[in-house]
């Protein structure tokens, strides 16, 4: 019976003596791995929680191993539990016949180097682009431990068994394997089953048109570009063009106040909400009430929240960033700080029916791909690969 290992950057939830998963759609994530391997192991983060969520989903498969990893969070943080971490991680690859590293991830990268001293078969899923994280760092120290990642993430594909990237072409270009037998695949982390996607979409008979953006955690000068739609959305109501934007995500930092006071120093605090986390029912209602999706975005893999966006039809904005130019068209595609070029790609599917229509059809139809029948058939060869290793 084999055992995978996998480590990936997530938390793993402790209470009164019992592991659990953040919610369904975790536990439904750790569930692909056990379609292929019989037992699984996790060596992630671990929070202690002295009163567990609502949403918590008990870990109580008995084929489930949770290997727990002390938890810090930023390079501050590590560096102050670094000889901690390390002593956890010392029977982490124990028992183990091979082992999945989603990278970029702090634990999953130091764990390698486990992997790799016992000759462990493994292989890597990439699911987002450290060198573009690097190259729209906002300072310094940010940009050099960016570039530590990114190398640190291709010297682990140079020698994995195989790579696995979100996109299909794009990080494949600086993250892959060196081995001559190695294989490859690429896949989404979504499982949108088919009763997600709602077809393309009619011209909204509304008089506001409403932007939905989703991040995990909202924040006002993040990297998902809050403040960039606030200032393009002031710039269309000078012209006399109003839309609304909804703000899904976790507050973190007071971030709600923040964005909302920002909001009314550009005069569109009546145009501007943030509803906080949505659960994936609340997701579904959001996304089929909102009419464009927005993601000004410096980097990525390949974002799920817009694979989700055209699963809906919806006409979509975001930036060249990464993996994007494989889900939207060109024109949609506008640089990061390009705040006119945004508001006049809004102006455009909010004023102009044809326009809407079309995108959305062929939004639409691009999201058939990412059915999640179709990447679980691409998820279950490349393990299945990479079980073949295992003696």
């Amino acid at each position: 019976m084999a055992k995978l290992l996998i480590s990936c950057d997530d938390y793993i939830f402790h209470h009164k003596g019992k592991y659990y998963f953040k919610n369904q759609e975790w536990y439904d994530f750790y569930q692909r791995y056990l379609r292929v391997f019989e037992k699984l192991k996790i060596c992630n983060r671990v929070i202690n929680e002295k009163e567990g969520s609502k949403n918590r989903i008990h870990c109580n498969d008995p084929r489930i191993e949770i290997h727990p990893i002390p938890i810090f969070h930023g390079p501050a943080q590590y560096t102050k539990s670094y000889f901690a971490i390390g002593r956890a991680m010392k029977s982490a690859i124990d028992g183990c016949d091979a082992a999945v590293l989603r990278l970029p991830s702090t634990v999953a990268q130091r764990l390698s180097k486990q992997i790799i001293k016992a000759g462990i078969p493994y292989a890597t899923e990439i699911v987002f682009d450290a060198h573009d994280g690097a190259d729209t760092a906002n300072s310094f120290i940010e940009k050099i431990l960016w570039r530590i990642i990114d190398k640190q993430m291709q010297t682990i594909c140079a020698n994995a068994y195989g790579v696995s990237c979100v996109t299909s072409n794009y990080l494949q270009q600086r993250y892959f394997s060196l081995k001559s037998d190695h294989f490859e695949s690429n896949y989404s982390t979504l499982a949108l089953d088919r009763s997600f996607f709602t077809g393309p979409r009619h011209f909204p008979n509304k008089k506001v048109l409403t932007i939905a953006h989703v991040d995990l955690q909202i924040g006002l000068h993040s990297r998902k570009g809050t403040d960039i739609i606030i200032l393009a959305l002031a710039k269309l109501k000078k012209k006399g063009i109003i839309v609304n934007i909804k703000f899904a995500g976790e507050d973190w930092d007071n971030s709600t106040q923040k964005i909302l006071a920002y909001a009314k120093k550009h005069g569109i605090e009546e145009q501007v909400e943030c509803t906080g986390f949505l659960n994936r029912q609340q997701l579904d209602e959001y996304l089929n009430n909102s009419d464009l999706f927005v993601l000004p975005t410096k980097a990525e893999g390949l974002p799920r929240v817009i694979i989700e966006a055209i699963a809906k039809g919806m006409p979509t904005v975001t930036t060249p960033a990464s993996g994007n130019s494989e889900l939207i068209p060109a024109h949609y595609l506008v640089d990061f700080y390009d705040v006119d070029t945004l508001a006049e790609r809004i102006e455009e599917l909010a004023t102009n029916k044809d326009t809407y229509e079309q995108v959305s059809k062929v939004n639409y139809e691009h999201s058939l791909q990412y059915e999640a029948s179709i990447l679980q058939r691409r998820r279950d060869e490349f393990y299945t690969k990479l079980k073949y290793f295992v003696t």
